[in-house]
Formats: C-alpha cells, sequence, structure tokens
C-alpha cells in the first residue's frame, strides 16, 4: 500500500478453516503473546516520549473536559430543580449528553484514576443483566429519606445507583417532565443532584489523578525498579497496548454486538433510554483512535494512514446511523437502513480490531498485559 493511500476495509464476518475471525483474531492474540514475551520487544526510537504523548494529548485533556462537563451538568441540575422550567429541563439533558460524551473519551483508558476507587464500575455499572439498578431506584425513589440524599450518601451505596445508567432512569424515564418541573423537594431532583455530584466528585478525583504531579503520571515518565506503578518503560508501553486491544473488544463484543446480529435489542444497549448509545460509542473509537495515533504509536508501527482511515470510515457510518429518524420501528425491530449500517460498522470496527491484534502489536514487538487494566 502506498503511504497516504487508504487501506481497504477489512469484513470480519468470514471463516476461515471452518473458524470464525473472532476465534482467528484470539488465536493470533494468545500466539503473539507467547512468541514475543520469550525474546526482546522490537526497537522503537523514544520510547518515552509515548508516555508524555499519552499524558499531554490524551488522558489530561479528556479528564479536564470531563471535570468541566461534570460542573456543568450540576448546574445544569440545580437550575432545573429551582426553576421548575421546560426550558431549565431542556438545558439539564443537553448538559448530560455532554457529559456522557466526555465520559466515552476516558472510558475505556482504564488504568490509573479510573481504576481507584472503583471508579469505572461506580460512573458506568453496565450491562446491567438483572436489572439490579432499576429495582434499586424505584426502593430509593420510595424511602422517606429520599429528598435528603447527598452525593457522600449517593457514594457509600450500591455502584447501580451511583453512575450514568442510573442518572439516565431519572433524567429519561416517564416520570422525568412531571417531576423536575415540580422542583428541588421532589425525591427525583434531589437524588439525580445527589448522583450527579457524586459524578462531579469522582471526575474531579480523575482530573487530579492526571495531574503531573500525580504518582501514576510521574512514574509513566520515568518508571523504576521500586515504582508501584510501571518498572520498566516495556512496561508503560504494554499498558498504553493493552488499554487499545481491550477497547476495541469492548466495543465490538459488548457494545456494538447489542445492536447487530440475531440477538440485538435496542433495550439492552448502553444508555437506550435516552438515545445517547451512539454517541457513547462514538467516542469510545474517539479514544482508542488518540491512544493510538496520536500517541505515535500507529506511526511507529507504519499503520498509521491505514487506522486513521478505518477509524474515520467507523466515525462516519455512526453519524449516518445518527441522522436517522429511528433505529427501530414500531415494533422494536431495526429499520432495514439501520441494520445495514449497523453491520457495515461491525464489519469496520471488526478490521480495526484485526489490525490492531495482528500487525500493530507484532511490528511493534509487545507481548500485551491482560490483566486488571482491562476492568473486565
Amino acid at each position: 500500500m502506498k503511504n497516504g493511500e487508504a487501506a481497504p476495509v477489512r469484513y470480519r464476518f468470514v471463516r476461515w478453516r471452518g473458524k470464525s475471525v473472532h476465534a482467528v483474531t484470539a488465536m493470533l492474540a494468545v500466539t503473539l503473546s507467547l512468541s514475543l514475551s520469550g525474546r526482546a520487544r522490537a526497537a522503537v526510537p523514544g520510547d518515552n516520549d509515548f508516555a508524555d504523548r499519552a499524558v499531554q494529548q490524551v488522558y489530561q485533556p479528556a479528564a479536564v473536559r470531563f471535570s468541566r462537563t461534570t460542573a456543568e451538568l450540576l448546574e445544569a441540575a440545580e437550575n432545573s430543580c429551582e426553576t421548575r422550567s421546560p426550558e431549565a429541563l431542556d438545558s439539564l439533558l443537553a448538559a448530560h449528553e455532554r457529559a456522557v460524551a466526555a465520559f466515552s473519551l476516558l472510558e475505556l483508558y482504564r488504568t490509573g484514576p479510573l481504576l481507584e476507587d472503583n471508579r469505572q464500575n461506580r460512573l458506568f455499572y453496565w450491562p446491567d443483566k438483572r436489572r439490579v439498578g432499576e429495582r434499586q431506584m424505584r426502593a430509593l425513589l420510595a424511602d422517606a429519606a429520599a429528598p435528603s440524599l447527598t452525593a457522600d450518601d449517593i457514594a457509600d451505596k450500591s455502584v447501580a445507583l451511583q453512575g450514568f445508567p442510573a442518572l439516565e432512569r431519572l433524567l429519561h424515564g416517564e416520570r422525568t417532565p412531571l417531576h423536575f418541573s415540580e422542583g428541588s423537594e421532589t425525591p427525583d431532583c434531589q437524588v439525580a443532584m445527589a448522583i450527579i455530584g457524586n459524578i462531579d466528585a469522582m471526575a474531579k478525583a480523575i482530573e487530579k489523578g492526571w495531574q503531573d504531579e500525580a504518582p501514576h503520571v510521574m512514574s509513566m515518565r520515568s518508571p523504576a525498579s521500586d515504582s508501584e506503578f510501571y518498572r520498566t518503560e516495556e512496561e508503560v508501553l504494554r499498558g498504553l497496548v493493552t488499554q487499545i486491544l481491550v477497547g476495541a473488544d469492548v466495543i465490538e463484543d459488548r457494545k456494538l454486538s447489542t445492536l447487530s446480529g440475531e440477538q440485538a435489542d435496542i433495550r439492552t444497549a448502553p444508555l437506550w433510554r435516552s438515545g445517547l448509545g451512539l454517541l457513547m460509542i462514538r467516542g469510545n473509537l474517539e479514544s482508542l483512535r488518540a491512544l493510538t495515533i496520536d500517541t505515535g504509536l500507529a506511526e511507529a508501527s507504519g499503520l498509521e494512514n491505514e487506522l486513521a482511515f478505518e477509524f474515520r470510515s467507523a466515525d462516519g457510518m455512526l453519524q449516518q446511523l445518527q441522522a436517522l429518524p429511528a433505529l427501530t420501528d414500531d415494533s422494536g425491530d431495526f429499520t432495514a437502513e439501520a441494520e445495514s449500517l449497523l453491520r457495515a460498522v461491525m464489519a469496520v470496527v471488526g478490521g480495526i480490531r484485526y489490525t490492531l491484534n495482528d500487525r500493530f502489536v507484532a511490528t511493534l514487538g509487545i507481548s500485551p498485559g491482560f490483566n486488571s487494566e482491562d476492568g473486565d
């Protein structure tokens, strides 16, 4: 492929010697891990530059944006509950969408501040296959103490009541317009403000955890044998690559799979009540693009143009999906146009995942470490 040429899109729903490409990809990952772990990693000039770029160009901007949007969300919630107007509620829903978009840009960076204090699960408890959050929310709203709840109170409760899925039930439920127009004394308003206050507190902690003087950041930039985070530059690189590979797994196997295939069901998708699932997936993909390309890792592997094209293709298709009047018809089935676009997105994301697991890892000569960083 000539430099600058767009790479062909890979379609992963093929079979190879009786095995699905999903299985082949898994075998490749295991094979690479075993083969590379026994030899030295390929030399990559300026190893520490990757860590610096990741911190300055990827992690820190994402954390600052998330913290800013949660502060705006808290202010919008307070205003909505005080003014009791449809306009204030619209502003609150818009602020909620911006906060979700910002969170999606760091959700898959499952390392450091996001994993500390179980923040990843507390911010986004999903999937909730047993509908634990729904049952607990009903019980919470029926509790006589609900109108006096604080952010600290919510932080001590179940993870299913603390993050964006719990907040979505309040902001996009059937009760929302009525109860938010009745003011801050209603349980819905006070519980929502408590949840948002807790989200904002976690966002502030994440932002602080990515500042230059934070121990995790200092260890990334200057790994040492006695560090509790990173002992070598190779461990830093392995951590970056692991986040990329596991992130691609989460997007395809968990999120997109709820929207495509025989078992597809819009009600199992992330944030389906608010219709923000596609927005979140777009942000997730952008976060992987940033960690892969903006850090220089894709350039070092010789795959920058190819991966950039594939990420753009996936984002363009997701934008087309967002522009559709509806993803499903009155019976809840996906429309033909939505189904076609979803299959195309799955194919392109599958191509990205295959490229990352195959040539990206092999060219860098890094054995990814599947450990607690994957958050799963």
